[in-house]
């Protein structure tokens, strides 16, 4: 018998999914369990130790292996509202099995953990929250933005405008990245990329942390500096609600349901997608895992994930009737296997994210023998059947500043004596590590962020810009900030003299990309002239007009991309040189048909940008003349200074 009978009544329910959720008549709280002798719902007042209510799951809620119970209000209850608003205003829920409670995998709000890197007490644990709103979306749906056009953005909800510099109202929560969209837009981005969004236990149990002491040199264990880690990242959680947006993320004005549907639905009005990153634990149900994604994108019209396919088996979203149709992206496709199940390729689903381009990206950058060939190939990759995602930088490992500032990793304020964190982070401090004052130094390194933004930017498939570099934001070298949340996570605002530099130049270049189709186009690239127009669509080049330079010791490299391959045969052409050696070097250019020229947009060493070549019109052909000949002859050769890039379009 159910405790407090005259406001609640109880009837067996039928409808998938698992979770709580609004029927007729009542609200239906539905969970699938192993067959126990004694299994419990038990729903609590808020704030009280002890059950108000006790449903005992008998053979009569059964359906399989699911219970499913609906709670209905009791007739002679004197309470006026509705018992949706009974429900969710006044109550929290458990279930229990053998004298065990535990929270509701498949809740959608989870009460208790409001506060950030906060202890639960003991007399008021971790409960499911029962959040069963309507929401007024709009007439909003997903943007289905091309990932050709698309220019990602990765960033921590909380790290984000948790900094006093960020000067928003809501510091750290979803309201927080609402107030910064206006920046996001100006800067040029259209769709975000967020950590885990949705409910883990930030804090970690640990008794003695074991410290550097960078005075002494030595090991020492220090009680009094912390007894816990934060788990600032939110990867590989011991206790996980997948289903739940992450209540200390929310502004509580609202429920941090409500509150995360209105953040989706103005970065939509905007023009902005949102990809969320879910890393589920090893061991988790594969319907449990489907039943999240699903719910992400049709309850909160996310318009894409990433996930960890170690654990999410990759066919069972592919070939899902809701999921093919949302952003995926993965550290690799199998397609024959794919091919094999009677799944096709989703050009506009499907997302191949890995460190590949990063890692050899990195190493052409610091000029590294041997890479010219390796970077063509990421440089210029752009497949038919799914689509790609490059980045230089991504959560895990060195800001972008960070990378031209330090040849080795300085983690010691994590805790575990520098051992964590990869050794391998192919960077280079331009000639002292760390912090400097010395002008050449810092000239040097900031042409180094422009050259890595070029490269980043220019390359076929779809960016992916880590939140804060373009503001030069620094780790301090550390490689690995998962429990760090503080200063050196956060994003710091404050716009310095370097910090605008920056920005304005990445500000352009994404203009540049966004003006020139050639630069992402929405089809592989065959290195040949499929149009019989005299061109192939992309042709590489060394010092040397039409002679790649593939050697060991070659550190450059040209690439032209032909602009009769987009815009209906009326794009114009651009022409990278990448230069990573240490000396200048002399670069021939490929000729253009007479009436056309090249002319210099972009020189990352001299800082220059030429937006009046923007909007230029490509020039008809003209017939040869003696001045066209001239003019032709003295664009033959340029010379490209040391470590830098140079970016020609066609006039």
């Amino acid at each position: 018998m159910a405790k407090g009978k005259k406001l609640f009544e109880y009837r067996a329910g039928n409808a998938l999914p698992f979770g709580v959720m609004k029927v007729t008549g009542g609200v239906q709280f539905a969970v699938h369990l192993p067959k126990h002798n004694n299994m419990f719902l038990n729903l609590y007042k808020k704030g009280k130790k002890n059950p108000d209510c006790q449903i005992a799951l008998t053979e009569k809620f059964r359906m399989g292996g699911g219970y499913f119970v609906v709670v209905c209000k009791a007739e002679e209850a004197e309470d006026s509202r509705s018992i949706e608003e009974i429900l969710s205003q006044d109550y929290e829920y458990l279930y229990e099995v053998d004298g065990k409670e535990f929270v509701d995998p498949y809740a959608g709000y989870v009460t208790g953990r409001e506060q950030w890197g906060k202890r639960v007490p003991q007399t008021h644990p971790v409960r499911g929250g029962i959040s069963i709103e309507e929401f007024d979306w709009k007439g909003d749906v997903p943007l289905r933005i091309p990932y050709s056009d698309l220019i990602l953005y990765q960033l921590h909800v909380r790290g984000y405008t948790k900094h006093v510099s960020s000067k928003v109202k809501h510091k750290g929560t979803f309201r927080g990245l609402m107030e910064k969209i206006p920046y996001m837009k100006d800067l040029g981005i259209n769709g975000v990329v967020l950590l885990p969004s949705y409910e883990f236990c930030e804090v970690e149990a640990d008794d003695s942390v074991i410290r550097m002491d960078t005075n002494a040199g030595t090991a020492r264990t220090d009680r009094q500096i912390t007894d816990h880690k934060v788990n600032y990242w939110g990867y590989g959680a011991k206790e996980t609600f997948y289903f739940a947006p992450k209540a200390a993320y929310c502004s509580h004005q609202k429920s941090p349901s409500a509150e995360f549907k209105e953040m989706v639905q103005a970065f939509h009005y905007n023009g902005i997608e949102v990809i969320l990153d879910i890393y589920f634990a090893p061991g988790t149900n594969i319907f449990l895992m489907t039943d999240c994604l699903r719910s992400w994108a049709l309850k909160y019209h996310v318009d894409g994930f990433r996930v960890n396919q170690n654990v999410m088996p990759l066919l069972n979203v592919a070939s899902d009737p809701i999921l093919s149709d949302v952003k995926m992206l993965a550290s690799y496709w199998d397609m024959n296997m794919l091919h094999n199940a009677g799944v096709s390729g989703q050009k506009n689903g499907m997302g191949e994210y890995n460190e590949g381009f990063m890692n050899d990206a990195r190493r052409f950058l610091k000029g590294d023998e041997g890479m010219v060939e390796k970077v063509v190939r990421y440089f210029s990759r752009n497949y038919d059947e799914y689509s790609v995602v490059n980045f230089i930088t991504h959560v895990n490992g060195f800001t972008m500043m960070d990378l031209v500032s330090y040849d080795v990793k300085h983690n010691q304020g994590n805790g575990e004596m520098n051992r964590d964190g990869t050794e391998y982070n192919y960077s280079w401090n331009c000639g002292t590590e760390g912090r400097t004052k010395k002008k050449s130094i810092l000239d040097r390194r900031m042409v180094q962020i422009r050259n890595a933004f070029l490269m980043l930017l220019t390359s076929q498939g779809t960016p992916m810009i880590l939140a804060g570099d373009e503001l030069g934001n620094s780790q301090s070298g550390n490689n690995n900030a998962y429990c760090q949340d503080n200063a050196i996570t956060w994003i710091n605002w404050n716009m310095t003299k370097m910090a605008v530099e920056i920005h304005e130049f990445v500000k352009k270049i994404i203009l540049l990309r966004k003006s020139f189709q050639v630069l992402h186009q929405n089809h592989q690239i065959r290195m040949m002239d499929t149009l019989s127009c005299g061109m192939p669509d992309l042709s590489i080049h060394g010092v040397q007009a039409w002679r790649p330079d593939y050697s060991n010791y070659s550190r450059m490299l040209g690439m032209l991309y032909y602009g009769e391959y987009v815009e209906e045969r009326k794009g114009r052409s651009v022409y990278i040189i990448y230069n990573m050696y240490w000396q200048a070097k002399s670069f021939d250019l490929p000729n253009l048909p007479y009436g056309r020229a090249w002319r210099v947009i972009v020189d990352s060493y001299a800082n220059t940008f030429d937006d009046s070549l923007l909007k230029i019109k490509k020039k008809p052909v003209s017939k040869r003349s003696k001045k066209g000949k001239r003019q032709a002859e003295l664009q033959k050769k340029t010379v490209v200074p040391p470590r830098s890039v140079v970016i020609f379009v066609e006039i």
